[in-house]
């Protein structure tokens, strides 16, 4: 007969169970002030202003608002540099429609701003591209607004290089707006329904338990998207018990809430999700930092794992628990061949599903998906490194047990030999982005090549950041044409061609030393912020922890 196991739910519980209504409607637009909001994409404020002209023509009375809010991937209620101006102007409108909502964590984000405008008390509408309506409902729900008004429509969502964005845009939606603009008036006017009034609060599935055999724990986790359906380690509470070993924090420490669920990953939340994944005890003071650094804003979670593009989960494992653990740091650098590899992978893609509360075609709408999203983690070689370990790059101390995360969206092997090839194949390689970023490995002998003819680490970002051009003409327009600047972005002159930079700066770019021989890999991407680095902090216990797990460190004696 086969055993049984009772398992806890790896579900982080969100502080947005419980549901709001949206506000009661206008009964009619006329003489009222409407607010038109746009986001930074460059065509967002042309839109509205034509959405402006049309309902114009229908309340020839009403008057308009417009706000443009320029930063994105962030919630506006946490940004001190633009809210207070945002309430200034949402203090003067009788309700809102907005545009913005045509990518997937764009869509997101604009869900949250929808649901902050209801929650303080104007009735609103949101505009959303068909595709991304999912992603729209999921920000504006986890946010406690499930029933905020979305209308859709399909269309673009970014202009193309060598056009006058205004001229495009009229063009492009004149037509497509004229279509949406009964549904407009009707989400800003038409009565509530009662489930609008009344929405029901979201099931609380942190607290569940189950009991069977280990295929149907590993059935019953799939079926309700807590995993990709592979079998995992049951997390019994005494697995979980177990695991809780490998940190002196509560069971019930809030460690952070990641979003959009905004789930609270408590350490007993964390110790679930890792034990599914096959970590060992000694792995816990990782598995904290690593969440640490998903809740951290640098990393801005959802934009890269509710985004259209391919990311994928990467950490870099620092300082002596290395070696505790048995992680490699050499040849096959990037294999999942050892079990700290693959199982501290395995943690972020599960704590990405179970307590950030991303699902695959609801949060997550990457067009082409990535056969990383379910991680990638190394470590780095210290003891053949030329230069200082990671941690101290990121203000740390020199020995620091750390962890580095980083969300690329490619992955380039490149083999190389001398520093002058390895610059040449770096400079070589493009990829589009809004503010692209890179993680550069160098196997040790190369490094050293590096180190002694007289380069840093910087010394080789900086290298890269000048020499890796292109064309302006060649820059899609998507990572220049925004509201939002980034930082060293120098725009090229109207109808001129001049070399210009595929890094505007060296804020999402970092090297670190692993692998053997000729191996050189670069993981570009770095739309949505990172790298950040945070320090794994070791339990009282842990020599004799270690000690006790030194025969699970994941080596194999072939």
């Amino acid at each position: 007969m086969s055993a049984t196991y009772t398992v806890l739910s790896p579900w982080a519980k969100s502080p947005y169970l419980m549901k709001k209504p949206i506000n009661p409607r206008l009964e009619s637009l006329s003489g009222k002030t409407i607010g038109l909001y746009a986001s930074f994409k460059e065509y967002h404020p042309f839109f509205m202003h034509e959405v402006e002209r049309q309902l114009l023509g229908r309340f020839p009375d009403a008057r308009f608002s417009h706000y443009t809010y320029i930063t994105d991937t962030c919630e506006i209620q946490n940004d001190p540099d633009h809210y207070p101006a945002f309430l200034e102007w949402l203090s003067g409108v009788d309700a809102v429609i907005g545009v913005g909502a045509d990518m997937g964590s764009c869509a997101l984000y604009m869900g949250y701003v929808f649901a902050e405008i209801e929650r303080l008390g104007k009735p609103a509408v949101l505009l959303s591209k068909y595709q991304y309506e999912s992603s729209a409902r999921t920000g504006s729900g986890s946010r406690a607004f499930p029933g905020l008004r979305i209308v859709t429509y399909d269309g673009p969502g970014f202009v193309p290089n060598g056009v006058d964005c205004e001229a495009w845009t009229i063009q492009t939606y004149r037509g497509v707006i004229a279509g949406m603009l009964d549904a407009m008036v009707e989400g800003l006017c038409t009565p509530l329904t009662e489930g609008e009034k009344n929405p029901p609060p979201a099931k609380d599935w942190s607290g569940e338990t189950f009991t069977g055999t280990l295929e149907e724990v590993s059935d019953w986790m799939y079926t309700h998207g807590w995993t990709n359906g592979t079998p995992v380690v049951p997390p019994t509470p005494e697995a979980v018990e177990e695991m809780l070993r490998g940190t002196d924090l509560p069971r019930d420490h809030v460690v952070a809430s990641l979003p959009p669920l905004m789930g609270a990953a408590t350490v007993e939340k964390i110790a679930i999700n890792g034990v599914m994944a096959g970590c060992l005890p000694t792995y816990m003071p990782l598995l904290v930092a690593m969440v640490e650094g998903m809740a951290d804003d640098v990393i801005k979670l959802e934009g890269w794992t509710c985004s259209n593009a391919g990311w994928a989960p990467t950490a870099v494992v620092s300082g002596p628990i290395r070696k505790a653990i048995g992680i490699n740091d050499g040849r096959n650098l990037f294999s999942p061949y050892t079990k700290p590899s693959a199982c501290l992978s395995r943690f972020m893609a599960y704590a990405i599903l179970n307590i950030s509360g991303c699902r695959p075609g609801i949060e997550d709408m990457s067009g082409p998906g990535s056969d990383c999203r379910f991680g990638i983690c190394i470590a780095e070689n210290e003891e053949e490194s030329p230069w200082k370990p990671l941690p101290a790059d990121f203000g740390l101390e020199d020995g620091d047990n750390a962890v580095t995360l980083f969300w690329p969206s490619e992955h380039h092997q490149l083999p190389t030999v001398s520093p002058a090839a390895a610059l040449g194949r770096l400079c070589a390689l493009w990829h589009g982005g809004f503010d692209v970023g890179a993680l550069i490995t160098l196997p040790p002998e190369c490094a050293r090549l590096f180190a002694d003819a007289g380069y840093s680490k910087a010394d080789i970002l900086d290298y890269v950041k000048e020499y890796n051009r292109r064309p302006s003409s060649e820059i899609p327009r998507a990572a220049i044409g925004n509201n939002h600047p980034r930082e060293g972005l120098v725009f090229p002159a109207g109808n001129l061609v001049h070399s210009a930079p595929l890094f505007w700066n060296t804020s999402h770019m970092f090297v670190v030393v692993g692998g053997r021989d000729w191996g050189m890999a670069y993981l570009g991407g770095g739309d949505h912020g990172g790298p950040v680095c945070k320090k794994a902090v070791l339990p009282k216990n842990w020599d004799a922890l270690a000690a006790l797990y030194d025969k699970k460190l994941g080596h194999v004696d072939y």
